[in-house]
């Protein structure tokens, strides 16, 4: 059976998206099944992530209220074929009901190694059906203190839920600010947010195009990026691999510089 991921924050802007979709293609370049949900039914963009923008003709809600079946509104990605995914509605007014949503999705479980939820910044009836469904909670922060404090928010909330698998992932991590003093060093992030870290992935000026045009990393080989080698790292983590925190992100003789 599969496992439900779900990516969150209650501070918007740190990365879930961007998070949520380059985890879930590093999962599929490792051979899993992934579907990638669009959990923010406020501000839906992870279609855009993944170059999808134009494929929907059904979206989550219509599936999970049972107004077309499952397998007519998940889109399955052109160029990685162990991607798929399901997007959200345009415009929402509904209630999702969690016992629709967890029975929706459990009947997916078979069907998927892994099923990511990029989840809304903001606890509504959605956000908390989404959340009852999931099993594991992957809590995303920017590296800075605000970030970090909203992080600690949203774990204690999540636990309050019932998740026992609570992981956090530091998102945007500028090693040179961190080693001036200007931003809280790994310690310190670990010691204020108090959860247990999966992941690192440093600040890249190559995301932003690369997003921007909707393509996905881990396809068609090459070298990898520094972001794109984190999220891989935390991809075989969740795959059940033991990785060192950095490996192929920074060189082994500066790692202590990063920390």
């Amino acid at each position: 059976m599969g496992r439900i991921l779900f990516v969150t924050s209650f501070k918007g802007g740190v990365g879930k998206t961007t998070v949520a979709a380059n985890i879930s293609a590093a999962l599929a370049a490792l051979g899993k099944n992934v579907l990638v949900v669009d959990g923010d039914y406020g501000n839906r963009c992870m279609d855009l992530v993944l170059g999808m923008e134009n494929a929907a003709i059904f979206d989550g809600a219509d599936a999970i209220t049972g107004k077309v079946i499952a397998k007519n509104a998940i889109l399955r990605h052109e160029e990685q074929g162990r991607l798929y995914f399901l997007p959200a509605p345009a415009f929402f007014s509904g209630k999702l009901k969690q016992e629709d949503t967890c029975a929706f999705f459990a009947g997916l479980k078979a069907q998927f190694d892994f099923i990511v939820v990029d989840s809304s910044a903001e606890d509504s009836d959605t956000y908390r059906a989404f959340a009852r469904a999931a099993d594991d909670a992957l809590v995303v922060s920017l590296h800075q203190s605000t970030a970090i404090r909203a992080a600690e928010k949203t774990a204690a909330m999540l636990a309050s839920l019932g998740f026992a698998n609570i992981r956090m992932v530091v998102n945007c991590y500028r090693a040179a600010a961190a080693k001036k003093g200007v931003l809280p060093s790994m310690l310190d992030i670990i010691g204020r947010a108090k959860i247990q870290l999966i992941g690192v992935i440093p600040f890249d000026e190559e995301l932003v195009p690369k997003q921007e045009a909707g393509v996905l990393p881990y396809i068609g080989g090459g070298k990898l990026l520094p972001y794109e080698a984190a999220c891989m790292n935390i991809a075989k983590r969740y795959a059940g691999e033991r990785v060192p925190l950095f490996k192929d992100v920074y060189k082994p003789k500066k790692l202590k510089k990063y920390l």
